[in-house]
């Protein structure tokens, strides 16, 4: 039985051997047929995938750099579109012919199939001696304790030295502007400023410019009126200056912003009953003695009005006598002895006004007077003038008004 066995399974093994002969494929083979093998490739390599070009870095070259790309065997180089370079190896290239303008650098990658596709590009320059910077200015007088200097960029420019004088102010200012503020002159005086490259420097720009500290005695009211307060002035001199309002002895209520067709506000006064009348007044400057002032402002009334400029001698916070301490001529009211100050007609439209103080010369009660057809002379503040009260004053007569005021400027004449 068990020699049966045996024969058996040696007759399967011949079996099983004789098929796998006559098979095809083996098991734990591959197919060797040549017609499945993948051929060689025939394209081009792709184009690197980011260049650098040097841009006023030096005076006689722009340098070039690339990354490298697989298959490539070798690297073109084109400058505006021209090549300049071939069969290069590195990843690198130096243009020892470039120009002084910005120029575009293309770079191809190659190899036995051809260049690639697509190439990378870069902006690149050589640098020169810096230009002169243009439209080079210096404040006059606009600040109270510096000057503000600008320019133009100027080509091939890394920074800027600027000077006051002969000082140095700064040896490297990346921008182009600067501010003097490290005590700044008080007289015309020049400034000057220097482009500085990788080539070298510019020829020195200048202007004059100063600053001016009596800025701060000049006020301006700005015209973001709240109720009856004019707002804030522009100098911290006067940080506590606020205009007030006397109406019957008390502030009137009737107080309004309004806007202009250019959309600018305005101070606006209903209805004043008839038989009243109204002061605007501002209070609490300090002038300077030995200067002179102007005083301008827009006023829109059907009535006339009079303004008084001088110093409330009897202290009760109007300007209606003393007249030795107005600052305009004025005639005297022979009814009550009160100034009349000077006399401006109300049309119903703006108007706009501007007089220059303190003046002397004859008085007179016209409208709208002229000084300089009436041969005033203008003077200067004196000691114990420095603390005057300005005052619009509106008499209604016997018919109610509206009075609107904007603009309202007092300013040192320079």
């Amino acid at each position: 039985m068990q020699k049966n066995k045996n024969i058996f399974l040696a007759l399967l093994a011949i079996v099983l051997l004789a098929a796998a002969c006559v098979d095809e494929y083996k098991m734990g083979e591959f197919d060797a047929n040549s017609s499945l093998m993948p051929g060689a490739r025939t394209d081009g390599p792709v184009a690197p995938s980011a260049m650098m070009a040097s841009f006023d870095d030096y005076c006689d070259k722009v340098e070039l750099s690339w990354l490298p790309t697989v298959r490539t065997t070798a690297y073109d180089v084109y400058r505006n579109g021209e090549l300049i370079a071939q069969d290069l190896t590195d990843t690198s290239y130096v243009d020892m012919d470039a120009q002084t303008t910005e120029t575009e650098y293309t770079v191809y990658s190659k190899n036995a199939n051809g260049n690639s596709e697509t190439a990378v590009s870069a902006i690149g320059r050589m640098s020169a001696t810096p230009l002169v910077p243009e439209n080079f200015t210096a404040s006059d007088g606009e600040f109270e304790v510096k000057v503000d200097l600008s320019w133009d960029a100027a080509d091939f420019a890394k920074h800027y030295i600027v000077k006051r004088g002969d000082m140095v102010l700064s040896n490297n200012v990346s921008g182009t502007s600067f501010s003097d503020s490290e005590d700044a002159p008080q007289e015309d005086t020049e400034y000057s400023v220097i482009a500085v490259g990788v080539c070298g420097e510019s020829d020195p720009a200048t202007a004059i410019g100063k600053a001016d500290s009596l800025l701060k005695y000049s006020v301006v009211l700005n015209e973001n009126f709240e109720g009856l307060t004019m707002g804030e002035l522009t100098s911290g001199q006067f940080a506590d200056f606020k205009p007030r309002f006397k109406y019957e002895d008390a502030p009137n209520p009737n107080g309004k912003v309004w806007g202009k067709d250019d959309n600018s506000k305005y101070l606006y006064l209903d209805l004043v009953p008839e038989g009243k009348s109204i002061q605007l007044l501002f209070p609490a400057f300090e002038l300077l003695v030995g200067k002179n002032y102007r005083i301008t402002f827009d006023i829109k009334t059907s009535h006339n009005v009079s303004l008084h400029m001088g110093i409330d001698k009897n202290e009760d916070g109007f300007v209606t006598k003393g007249v030795d301490d107005y600052f305009m001529p004025t005639t005297v009211n022979a009814k009550n002895g009160n100034a009349a100050g000077l006399n401006l007609a109300g049309t119903g439209e703006w108007k706009s006004y501007s007089f220059d103080f303190p003046q002397t010369g004859t008085a007179t009660g016209a409208t709208d007077p002229d000084p300089s057809a009436l041969g005033w002379t203008l003077g200067t503040i004196q000691a114990g003038q420095e603390n005057p009260i300005f005052q619009i004053q509106c008499w209604n007569g016997k018919a109610a008004m509206n009075i609107a005021i904007d603009n309202v400027k007092i300013e040192l004449i320079k």
